[in-house]
């Protein structure tokens, strides 16, 4: 017996001879069964050029269809891929561009801080001026105010004009520190007369309150000189004004005065401060100080009821009492500190003198004079 290959016949014995003639069947049956297998191949072989000839000329129309501009759904998508990307990158490139653009003015403005010791803080703080030209080209100056600052001698702005200047014309709430004689003044003078444009009879349009009645004189000589060239009214509230003047009436672009007497003005019934678009404090720690704050200051800031108003404060030293008091009148300021807060200015000399007596302290201040 032939070994089969499944492990399933082993050990069976198988009798040929009982079996030959079915034997002789089966092999017969399984010769023919290769014959046909043989000739089926031999057909196959001469049929497969025929089905491969077939094929190839299918692959080759596809690869001539593909060819065809329009017809190959993939090729036309990779062709709309990039226009689509370019159009997504035209979009994002105008928010990123502006955005590092600004970031890149930031940072120069910070150098060009670091560079005149000016120190602010508050959101969105406007640039600093590099030159008085700026007032023209960024805010749109009138000549004349122009000509009134070169004629004076102000060539170039000094640290505290250079930022006080543009955050006030931004119509930014601004409470400033800068040393004496560093250009307060005209910090806040300038941006002012810049804002109210030209005169009006609608009433007391900006106050600036002065600790003195002599800081108050020379802020309405300043004020006059910057402002020549218009015809705005300014005024300096004087006592004889107070006491005789109809002030119920009464009507000028700048109003100039003292706490006590505008106080005095205001309790009489006989002016109207409404329509006030701009309220200064100058020299602030000497206003804010307890008695003047509660008697003369308070009234004066009730009384400028404009909903519009832009108030500011500028002082020689910057005491955390009359920071706290700035902050609670005001409404999104910014703080601008020229040089470090509550220090002397470095261009004044200071010496101590010891004195035995109160005349030896007159004897020591004639020689100081007389040196």
């Amino acid at each position: 017996m032939e070994k089969g290959p499944s492990f399933l016949f082993a050990g069976v014995s198988f009798d040929k001879k009982k079996f030959a003639t079915d034997l002789a069947r089966f092999k017969e049956n399984k010769e023919s069964e290769n014959l046909a297998d043989d000739f089926s191949f031999v057909e196959g072989e001469k049929t497969d050029p025929e089905k491969a000839m077939v094929s190839f000329v299918k692959k080759r129309k596809r690869k001539s269809i593909a060819g065809v501009e329009g017809f190959n759904v993939f090729k036309s998508s990779k062709q709309l891929a990039p226009a689509v990307d370019k159009e997504k990158e035209k979009v994002e490139d105008g928010p990123s561009k502006a955005k590092k653009e600004l970031n890149k003015q930031i940072e120069r403005d910070a150098v060009f801080r670091k560079k005149y010791n000016i120190h602010v803080s508050g959101a969105n703080v406007p640039s600093p001026l590099r030159t008085f030209a700026e007032l023209s080209s960024r805010f749109g100056c009138e000549s004349y105010l122009l000509r009134n600052l070169a004629e004076h001698g102000y060539k170039e702005p000094t640290p505290i004009q250079r930022q006080a200047i543009p955050v006030l014309l931004s119509d930014r709430e601004c409470f400033a520190c800068a040393p004496t004689g560093s250009g307060k003044t005209l910090a806040f003078l300038c941006p002012m007369l810049m804002k109210l444009r030209c005169a009006s009879k609608d009433g007391i349009r900006a106050v600036i309150l002065c600790p003195t009645r002599e800081l108050a004189t020379q802020t309405t000589r300043e004020c006059k000189k910057l402002a020549k060239g218009n015809k705005f009214q300014i005024k300096l509230m004087k006592k004889e004004l107070v006491r005789s003047t109809d002030l119920s009436k009464f009507s000028c672009d700048i109003l100039i005065s003292t706490p006590l007497r505008l106080r005095l003005a205001i309790r009489r019934k006989k002016i109207d401060l409404s329509r006030v678009e701009y309220l200064v404090l100058d020299e602030a720690d000497k206003l804010f100080e307890v008695g003047n704050l509660l008697k003369h200051i308070d009234p004066v800031v009730k009384a400028c009821s404009n909903p519009s108003i832009v108030r500011s404060l500028f002082s020689a030293t910057l005491p955390d009492f009359v920071e706290e008091l700035a902050r609670s009148i005001m409404h999104d300021a910014v703080r601008v500190i020229v040089g470090r807060k509550n220090t002397a200015s470095e261009s004044i000399k200071q010496k101590l003198v010891f004195a035995g007596s109160e005349e030896g302290k007159l004897l020591a201040l004639r020689q100081s004079f007389a040196e």
